[in-house]
C-alpha cells in the first residue's frame, strides 16, 4: 500500500484519529511518519495541525477542490495555503473561506458556530473588565490576609461591575 500523504513510498505506518466517535486512519511511509514526529518534538504545532487536518479529511480538505482559487481579500491568503499550512491568515479568512470550511468544522467540532468566549464590543466594556479582574486579586489578597471586611467590599465592587457590564453588552447590542 502507498503511503497516503506523499502518495511514493509504501506506507509502513497507521495512524488512528478518533473526532467524536469515528476513527479515521492514515497509512503513512518512514519518511512522512518522521516528518509528523518531527513536528510533534520541535513544537510545529502548524505541521502537526496540518498533517490530523490530513488525516482526518483523507488527504482532501473539501469534498471537491475549488474551482478557481478562493483567496482572502483581507490577507491575501489562498485555499491551497491553508490546506498546506492548517493555518488561517485573518478572521476574515473563516468569511472568505466559508463553503470549504463548513464540513471540516461540522466534523471536527460538530458545530459551525462559535461557542467560546468572544472579544468585548466596546472600550468601556474592556475597561469594566480589566477594573473587576484587579478587583478580584485585590479580593483574593485580602482573604489570604484574612481581612475579610475589604474582601467583602471588593465582592460588592465586582458584583456591581458585573451588573455594570451587563448593561453595557445590552446597549453595544442594541447599536
Amino acid at each position: 500500500m502507498l503511503c497516503e500523504e506523499c502518495k511514493i513510498n509504501e506506507a509502513n505506518y497507521t495512524i488512528s484519529v478518533m473526532v467524536g466517535d469515528e476513527v479515521t486512519q492514515r497509512h503513512l511511509c518512514t519518511e512522512c511518519m518522521a516528518k509528523m514526529n518531527m513536528s510533534i518534538a520541535s513544537g510545529n504545532i502548524r505541521g502537526l495541525l496540518s498533517t490530523i487536518l490530513s488525516a482526518i479529511t483523507g488527504g482532501e480538505h473539501t469534498e471537491e477542490p475549488p474551482k478557481e482559487e478562493v483567496v482572502c481579500p483581507r490577507c491575501r491568503t489562498t485555499w491551497s495555503q491553508f490546506s498546506k499550512s492548517g493555518h488561517l491568515g485573518c478572521p476574515g479568512c473563516y468569511e472568505a473561506f466559508r463553503e470549504q470550511l463548513q464540513p471540516m468544522l461540522l466534523q471536527v467540532h460538530g458545530r459551525v458556530q462559535h461557542a467560546g468566549r468572544r472579544p468585548l464590543n466596546t472600550e468601556k466594556a474592556q475597561r469594566v473588565r480589566s477594573l473587576q479582574e484587579d478587583l478580584a486579586y485585590q479580593m483574593e489578597q485580602a482573604v489570604a490576609l484574612e481581612d475579610f471586611e475589604t474582601a467583602a467590599t471588593l465582592r460588592d465592587r465586582i458584583k456591581a461591575l458585573s451588573s455594570q457590564s451587563s448593561e453595557i453588552s445590552a446597549h453595544a447590542g442594541e447599536e
